[in-house]
């Protein structure tokens, strides 16, 4: 009976005390949301993700060769345990009159690798069907449309009936699909052919799919040393494939030679005999012309005509001749041509792309891997500062309680039924608050960042499950905070005596502040003012409590806001402040200066160029025990001052760095990456993996991408090799995309170009990809906002229940009810000002922390927060404190007073 009294005792205390029981449940739901919602987005984005890919079946790696694939390249392969090998055509095709780009790929039904997936229409019966990207469908195209792809070298046909519109998993994004070395240099969409249509001898690729990582997820670390494991041995299997290659193709195309050198010999001979007859037949036609003047006259004119008809037939046979010697001399000449290339035939390259290397695929990662970033940050904090609260609430509730307690003591009760009370309401407020957070956050933040995604990815569905590791952290993290700090204070309080507790606390005695010694001040203070400042100090646990609660919540909403300006501002400090270059023209390697004249009248004709500089540009790699291998661009320009206009660099103090021929610039994130200082040695390894040593002459700034710099001649000391450029750099006026595409076009269509990029779509696709973060920030700027709301009312609620005797006291004697929200109030005013202040350094701080977290190798987020971020993070918090002060008015007037100053009876 007595247990169940008391038990009905600790529900009476929750209908008691809604509004703490309520804000409590709202913080812990706030935090648990927050930290395991975001927690879980980057495993469910990551899984969604491999789930799709798996469906889809795409392929682990994708080796291409500029010899083609044949069977040898299969045959290589074939003792590999569980590799699955597929291969297929394809190939860029330029429609100069649409300015369009279409890769081109072979389609095979009985395919198990990289499988369409119709978003409309249906796959192909015949041959004359085309299936077309579903983006095509921007450009107009309808099914059942004739489809023209006038290239007769590739394919058996032109034209095609479109039956249908497909997603391919080769192709993740949906704003982007890749470049190419035709046309403007940029894929408008891809296409599908039956496979018998492509006249090719030899395939382009060949798909290879692994048994020995289907277990993994795609994004997962397992996943990627296995594949590198994999890729490993697949180059070395065809490691000597490159030369047989070579050697396949010179030796076909010497048999081509000799049959079409025999061709040639016999067509001479045949050529000779047939001028032999026609010098026969001339002289027979003299003759018969000689003899018709001896004929009579009416035989004459039978013999003229005959005559007339044996000429015409001369005159033909003689045209035969003339075009037979014609093309006698161009197979002669073609003989002489194809020698040439078999002579300089060039060495044949294997390209071996993994998953991360299509189109999308690694932006996707890199988002995924910035959510866990700021993951590991921000939820953190905000999760700490719910906690805090959290704590400081049930600590005050069991204070509060002090005479409850010391009553059960003296009736008898242990100290294990009194805690019980206690346990109850702290397991019940963390249980409902942690529930509620758990599958709340779980369910709808992975959700909703995922929806915000699919505007720019295929992935179609978003697998949600529960994430254990945050949510045991969540709930551990909480019943400490809610349930340990009960029992700490309980711990305390039933050590005392009855009597003691049965005792109100002796009010803390009061003392002179340091604002009295500040005679001009105080004296012009008024009455409420000076009790405000003094109980400000008299109570310096609480005001600490509460700025710390105001300046972590201020802090979270202004790191959302600068999380914000920061990620957006990647772009404008790379481009402009460091790259004053607006485009990079890659010319075909090995290309001799003399065969850079139709590029260099192709610029100079152009008004938007201004300029141009050309340079050597080429990926390396850095090496470091126990660290990953990684790359980085080379560029090498022409001449060292003038590369100064194209390229900005400065140190991380602001000082400017200029190119010596005593050593190469580094980028700053790789720097830091492998512990790189000025003035150290470094070994780089070129493509073709020969190793260099460079001396580190400077260390730059830089926001996207890893570089390395060097002169001319400190290169060419390094290398030991002749300085060849493969790259100009262009600065332009501003130009519209249009005028950016035509002028691709007329550089391509010198043949000697292989791509040119435009760094207006590098900042396109720069910002389209942290446009996804917003929305993430957007959500934790809400939440912090939230978080902010609540914090402030429950401080401000335990600001009153502790002290409802001073203010019915007061009340008692005849102050007002405004002066008595004021007596609150005017701390709380102070409370905020001092927390929004601490919040900014707080933020600025926090922000640093999550940008540090969330840069990778390849981008660094530079800590910018605008002037606005700071209005928006601090207007809030004063918003929130108004609103929880009009509630507080209303409270405070209908406290009983007579009630509160008898509780001590």
């Amino acid at each position: 009976m007595k247990n169940k009294t008391y038990l009905k005792a600790t529900f009476r205390e929750i209908t008691k005390s809604k509004g703490r029981f309520i804000a409590i449940i709202l913080i812990i739901f706030l935090g648990t949301l927050l930290y395991v919602g975001i927690k879980t987005t980057q495993p469910v984005l990551d899984h969604s993700a491999d789930v799709y890919l798996k469906e889809r079946k795409l392929s682990d790696l994708q080796v291409v060769s500029t010899g083609g694939i044949t069977n040898a390249d299969k045959d290589v392969l074939d003792d590999i345990t569980g590799l699955s090998i597929e291969s297929g055509y394809q190939f860029f095709y330029a429609d100069a009159k649409k300015n369009e780009v279409i890769q081109v790929f072979s389609y095979d039904q009985e395919n198990d690798q990289n499988h369409l997936e119709l978003t409309s229409g249906v796959l192909p019966k015949k041959d004359n069907e085309i299936l077309l990207d579903h983006l095509a469908k921007k450009e107009g195209y309808k099914i059942g449309d004739t489809y023209t792809i006038n290239d007769h070298e590739q394919l058996k046909s032109t034209q095609f009936k479109i039956v249908g519109f497909v997603t391919s998993p080769l192709f993740i994004s949906e704003v982007e699909r890749g470049y190419a070395n035709v046309g403007n240099g940029s894929v408008s969409y891809f296409a599908y052919l039956p496979k018998k249509l492509f006249k090719a001898e030899v395939e382009a690729v060949m798909y290879l799919s692994f048994a020995n990582v289907k277990k993994y997820e795609t994004y997962s670390n397992a996943y990627k040393e296995q594949m590198a494991k994999n890729t490993a041995l697949i180059e070395d299997k065809l490691s000597q494939r490159p030369n047989a290659r070579l050697k396949e193709i010179q030796a076909d195309a010497t048999e081509k030679l000799r049959l079409q050198k025999e061709k040639i010999a016999t067509g001479k001979k045949e050529l000779e005999k047939a001028q032999e007859q026609l010098q026969q037949a001339k002289d027979k036609l003299a003759l018969q012309a000689a003899q018709i003047s001896l004929l009579p006259e009416p035989q004459k004119t039978a013999a003229q005509q005959e005559l007339t008809t044996a000429q015409k037939q001369l005159a033909t046979n003689e045209a035969t001749l003339k075009k037979n010697q014609s093309e006698l001399a161009t197979g002669t000449a073609e003989i002489k041509k194809t020698e040439a290339t078999i002579k300089n035939m060039k060495e044949i390259v294997y390209r071996y792309n993994d998953r991360f290397d299509n189109v999308g695929f690694q932006e996707f990662g890199s988002l995924s891997d910035r959510i866990a970033a700021i993951a590991d940050v921000f939820p953190v904090f905000f999760f700490f500062i719910a906690a805090l609260i959290t704590f400081t609430t049930m600590t005050r509730m069991v204070e509060e309680n002090r005479r409850e307690i010391g009553t059960l003591k003296a009736l008898g009760y242990t100290k294990a039924e009194i805690a019980k009370k206690y346990v109850i309401y702290s397991l019940l407020a963390a249980s409902i608050g942690l529930v509620l957070g758990v599958v709340s956050g779980t369910n709808f933040l992975p959700r909703i960042i995922f929806y915000l995604m699919s505007d720019r990815y295929s992935f179609n569905k978003a697998y949600v499950f529960y994430d254990w590791d945050p949510i045991l952290k969540a709930i551990i993290a909480f019943l400490l905070a809610t349930l340990g700090s009960a029992l700490i204070v309980l711990t305390k309080e039933l050590r005392e005596k009855p009597a003691q507790l049965l005792q109100p606390k002796a009010p803390k005695p009061g003392k002179r502040i340091f604002l009295e010694y500040i005679t001009p001040l105080w004296s012009r203070s008024s009455f409420n003012q000076k009790v405000s400042y003094r109980n400000l100090f008299r109570y310096k646990a609480r005001m600490l409590m509460a700025i710390i609660g105001i300046a972590g919540c201020t802090g979270l909403i202004l790191a959302g806001f600068g999380l914000k300006d920061s990620l957006s501002s990647v772009a404008a400090k790379q481009f402009g402040p460091i790259i004053a270059y607006q485009g990079i023209v890659s010319l075909e390697d090995d290309l001799p200066a003399a065969d850079t004249t139709a590029i260099t009248n192709a610029l100079k004709n152009d008004e938007q160029v201004t300029s141009f500089m050309a340079s050597h540009n080429e990926t390396v790699e850095i090496r470091k025990n126990n660290q990953a291998t990684q790359s980085l661009t080379l560029m090498v320009p022409t001449a060292a001052k003038e590369f100064e206009d194209y390229l900005h660099l400065h140190s991380k103090d602001n000082k400017v760095i200029s190119l010596t021929n005593t050593g190469a610039v580094i980028t700053q994130k790789m720097a830091e990456f492998y512990d790189i200082k000025k003035g150290d040695t470094l070994y780089i390894y070129d493509s073709k993996q020969q190793k260099q040593q460079i001396k580190i002459a400077g260390i730059a700034q830089n926001y996207l991408g890893s570089f390395l710099y060097m002169t001319r001649p400190y290169y060419e000391k390094v290398t030991n090799q002749k300085f060849s450029a493969n790259s100009l750099l262009l600065k332009t006026n501003k130009m519209t995309t249009k005028e950016e595409d035509n002028l691709a076009q007329v550089l391509l269509d010198t043949k000697k170009v292989v791509n040119t990029t435009f760094i207006s779509k590098q900042i396109e696709t720069q910002n389209q990809s942290i446009s996804n973060l917003n929305a993430i920030v957007w959500i934790l700027v809400t939440l912090s906002g939230l978080l902010a709301f609540v914090v402030l009312y429950n401080l401000t609620n335990i600001n009153i229940s502790e002290r409802v005797r001073e203010l019915s006291t007061i009340k008692v004697l005849g102050f007002f009810d405004k002066e008595v929200t004021m007596y609150i109030i005017r701390e709380n005013i102070i409370f905020t000002i001092l927390g929004i202040i601490a919040g900014f350094g707080v933020g600025r701080v926090l922000t640093h922390f999550i940008l540090d977290k969330a840069s990778m190798e390849n981008m660094v987020f530079p800590l910018v927060i605008k002037p606005a971020a700071y209005l928006y993070s601090g207007g809030l918090t004063i918003i929130f404190t108004l609103i929880v002060m009009l509630v507080t008015h209303f409270k405070l007037k209908h406290i009983n007073m007579i009630d509160a100053l008898k509780s001590n009876e």
